[in-house]
């Protein structure tokens, strides 16, 4: 026996986590995972913000899907403040998640595959986001952290030429998901070091939290954006996806099947939206004529709490917000993480595993780390 440090600088674990891992020979008898070497105390640094000044700190949780994150935060502010969101709001914010569920399952397949030593698919993946990240500079002058979502709507409307560009991006899509086949899903290398390797059963699932794409590739028919509908989706033909059984390879096939479905979304969003109001707050003046939306001081109720939860390309991001008597900042604000779940799930799901087979594991996961030291 002896005992063998696994990261936190070690590529293959997305970020600064350290394993702690006790080895018999090559197997794993015992891991325990250590985090906190990205910490930031977002949601201590929160607690003195007012309530628009807290969403670029979102941003920067899972800083590859931003704006799913402020969808949550959004959710629980209008909630609050029992504001009803114009419909045109609602469809730009579901094209804006799934544009963000597609660049993140991109980026999961690319480092699942580089992980193992293919970077090609890594590079190519990186093309398609940059066609992504210049749509949203397009439309919000920010290519990652774009602070975007509001309560009442978004910070600013889409135009025509946006939708061209959306859908001449989502059309050549196929061109990229032809790659994917190719060189990952249909290649016997990968499906040997893939298939029946890091299965995450139902009941280890249940233990630890785990949702998303880890959970409905062993055929968990969980989705909230089919459970508790926000955004259009309830206007969205679409059901979860899922698979026979959650190992390595089945959580990569199943991001590659709802990057398929990400574009079914948009070109149903994109049918639904019409001519409208896109924020409810756009006119909103001070008395002396100036003023902007991030000018307003919001003051949400005394004494109250919501919980507001989106699904996140990792699984179920959530913000539980609470307010005490001051109404201008939270009293507290807690962030539920998918990837924090995911990061302790190691503990078991590592146990019995080959050294050799870790990186494949972590890969496979797709978490980030920014969201989990939060």
């Amino acid at each position: 026996m002896y005992t063998l440090n696994y990261g936190p600088h070690h590529p293959s674990t997305h970020g600064v986590l350290r394993l702690k891992l006790t080895m018999d020979g090559e197997r794993i008898v015992k891991c325990e995972p250590v985090t906190g070497y990205l910490y930031r105390g977002v949601e201590k640094l929160v607690e003195t913000k007012p309530f628009i000044s807290i969403i670029p700190y979102i941003d920067r949780l899972d800083y590859l899907a931003p704006v799913i994150s402020e969808h949550a935060y959004v959710l629980a502010l209008e909630e609050l403040l029992q504001i009803e969101t114009p419909r045109r709001a609602l469809i730009i914010r579901t094209i804006f998640d799934e544009l963000t569920r597609i660049s993140c399952h991109i980026m999961g397949i690319g480092c699942a595959t580089y992980d193992m030593g293919l970077l090609s698919l890594f590079l190519y993946g990186f093309e398609e986001r940059e066609a992504i990240m210049k749509i949203f500079d397009a439309v919000t002058g920010r290519r990652m952290h774009l602070t975007y979502y509001v309560p009442g709507g978004v910070v600013s409307d889409i135009s025509d030429e946006h939708i061209i560009q959306i859908q001449a991006f989502i059309s050549q899509l196929s061109n990229y998901l032809n790659k994917v086949e190719i060189l990952a899903l249909n290649s016997l290398i990968f499906k040997n070091r893939t298939k029946d390797i890091g299965i995450i059963s139902y009941s280890l699932a249940q233990q630890f939290g785990i949702l998303g794409v880890n959970m409905r590739s062993g055929g968990i028919d969980y989705d909230i954006r089919t459970v508790k509908p926000y955004g259009i989706y309830k206007e969205i033909n679409f059901k979860p996806i899922t698979l026979d059984q959650s190992d390595c390879y089945n959580r990569t096939y199943l991001r590659y099947l709802e990057i398929k479905q990400s574009i079914d979304i948009i070109n149903q969003c994109l049918d639904l939206i019409e001519p409208s109001e896109w924020n409810i707050y756009k006119k909103y003046k001070h008395s002396d004529g100036t003023g902007y939306f991030f000018n307003w001081k919001m003051k949400l109720p005394a004494n109250s709490q919501v919980y507001k939860s989106v699904e996140n390309s990792r699984g179920e991001f959530g913000v539980h917000l609470f307010t005490d008597e001051d109404p201008t900042h939270p009293f507290r604000l807690h962030f539920k993480s998918p990837s924090f779940a995911i990061v302790n799930m190691l503990r078991e799901l590592l146990v019995g595993c080959e050294l050799a087979d870790v990186s494949i594991i972590l890969g496979s996961l797709d978490f980030i780390m920014g969201d989990c030291d939060r």
